[in-house]
């Protein structure tokens, strides 16, 4: 072939093939931001589940008088920790990343991110029941206080159950993916 006509197969292809490789681009792009999304998922499900065992043990401990106040603020500070320091930061990183997620995976970070913040609450709450006052010396395990561990607890297995579901459900995504199915940008 002459050269001008070899540069002009030269750029019809690459003007045919440019479309599908920003195309293939963007669906990476996409499956690198699921992916992680749903490590993210992953992540709040294992922080949930280590919340229900430390308000599972919390609520043990409250059946029990022996048991010392200190002990009792020892193990909500480790819950106060668990949503500072590893709930927390996953889901500000899922609140950046969520517009560009299917709109059922936005809605399960909504849910999170409501479960996330109501657990939070109940912490903070149960925290300061059990900081006892200058008028209080003694601290006295009050219905009050039981009922935080109730919705800690609560709030912590709604965690769980969303981020188990959104973290399967998009794994099974990813995988048909790999298998060779299309995965829709918005579905």
């Amino acid at each position: 072939m002459n050269k001008a006509k070899l540069n002009a197969v030269y750029a019809l292809t690459i003007a045919l093939l440019l479309p599908g490789m920003l195309t293939a681009s963007t669906r990476s792009d996409q499956t690198d931001t699921r992916k992680e999304a749903i490590q993210l998922t992953q992540h709040i499900e294992r922080t949930g589940r280590a919340i229900q065992l430390e308000a599972d043990r919390l609520d043990a401990m409250r059946r029990n008088q022996q048991i010392s106040n200190q002990s009792h603020q020892y193990s909500l500070s480790r819950i106060a920790s668990h949503i500072n320091e590893q709930l927390q930061p996953a889901m500000n990183r899922l609140a950046e990343i969520q517009p560009e997620l299917p709109q059922w995976h936005q809605h399960a970070i909504d849910q999170m991110r409501t479960s996330a913040a109501t657990l939070a609450a109940n912490t903070n709450a149960a925290i300061l029941n059990r900081n006892p006052s200058e008028s209080r010396k003694l601290a006295v395990l009050d219905a009050g206080y039981g009922q935080l561990l109730e919705n800690i607890n609560g709030r912590a297995d709604a965690l769980v159950q969303v981020a188990d579901a959104a973290g399967d459900y998009g794994d099974a995504q990813l995988k048909g993916h790999r298998a060779g199915l299309a995965i829709a940008a918005h579905d």
